[in-house]
């Protein structure tokens, strides 16, 4: 049996913002997901992954009966197969890496069997808006500071997807490395410019919200602005920590239109002022939709890898996360 670009939504359980073109169906932000079963003895996945430039290749974990496998991908058309006892079989595919620094489409998915329906029940779903740190870039390096690799990086050890397992939500994540509110020393974008896409940078048609209506953002910004900001003088601060304020206003204010609550987290870096003006975004806007969330830093905890929260950051975030999600949700 064999399903094509057009017809895998229709076939498999999708997850993250996602796109058809030229014949291939899109699976380009962290966290994005094919989940499918097949009754059958091999299973084939065409798919083709591009990094932008080298070093930046994209990351999967594949998963089959639950047996789990890191792969990295090259940059061409690849096809994976699989095969196993005659049977009933699951598998995942989840991109571990960042949109902006490769693509992933997935042409065809072919069996020697068929393929069965997928039930997923996740009655919850959660968009998670942030950056790098949100991404789960640098947890798996074991040096404090590097080069940005996405060897380093895998975002089901990152807490947005510890928490949505947790919670067995469904989750899109709109987050890009280096890349802020409104100012960053490492990138010229900021997500607002760019949220509404149904990619970041590759393909900039409008996102379908009737796609995915979540019922809780959790929004992680302002540690690039903060980085930038810090190499200011003080006249010139003061002016662009005005700027940035306003930017973050202004969005929260386009995501309260979706009438859900919105969780600002913060924290996982030492900028005390990127939570003193978290704590003044939340008293102007004064919105019982939101709150604010402060977890321990990287540095407090000695788990600094790659210039990013460790591990041992991501689950302490995600636990504290977890309770606070479960209280906002019961208000």
């Amino acid at each position: 049996m064999l399903v094509t670009a057009a017809e895998i939504e229709k076939c498999f359980h999708c997850q993250g913002r996602r796109y058809a073109e030229g014949g291939r169906l899109f699976f380009n932000p962290s966290g994005a997901s094919i989940k499918g079963l097949f009754r059958g003895s091999l299973l084939t996945i065409t798919l083709l992954a591009e990094p932008i430039e080298k070093g930046r290749n994209a990351y999967i974990r594949l998963s089959l009966d639950g047996r789990m496998r890191r792969i990295r991908l090259p940059a061409k058309e690849k096809s994976l197969k699989f095969s196993v006892r005659e049977g009933e079989h699951s598998f995942e595919i989840i991109k571990l890496t960042e949109s902006q620094n490769n693509f992933l489409g997935i042409s065809r998915v072919e069996t020697d069997g068929e393929f069965l329906p997928v039930r997923e029940k996740k009655s919850l779903k959660i968009e998670f808006i942030g950056d790098s740190i949100t991404t789960g870039f640098g947890v798996l390096s074991h040096e404090r500071y590097g080069d940005y690799q996405t060897a380093e990086q895998d975002v089901t050890k990152a807490f947005p997807h510890l928490v949505a397992s947790a919670l067995n939500a469904e989750y899109h994540l709109v987050a890009a490395g280096g890349w802020g509110i409104c100012r960053s020393k490492y990138s010229e974008h900021s997500i607002p410019d760019f949220y509404g896409n149904v990619d970041l940078l590759r393909n900039t048609d409008k996102w379908d919200k009737k796609r995915f209506s979540p019922d809780l953002f959790v929004v992680t910004l302002g540690t690039n602005d903060f980085s930038y900001l810090a190499d200011l003088s003080e006249e010139e601060r003061l002016r662009e920590r005005t700027e940035v304020k306003a930017h973050f206003i202004a969005f929260l204010e386009e995501l309260l239109r979706e009438k859900k609550p919105i969780i600002l987290l913060y924290g996982f870096f030492d900028y005390p002022d990127l939570g003193v003006m978290t704590e003044e975004v939340w008293r102007e806007i004064s919105s019982p939709l939101l709150s604010t969330l402060e977890v321990r830093s990287a540095s407090s905890l000695d788990d600094i890898r790659a210039g990013h929260p460790g591990r041992r950051t991501h689950r302490l975030a995600a636990r504290r996360l977890l309770r606070c999600i479960r209280s906002v949700l019961l208000r």
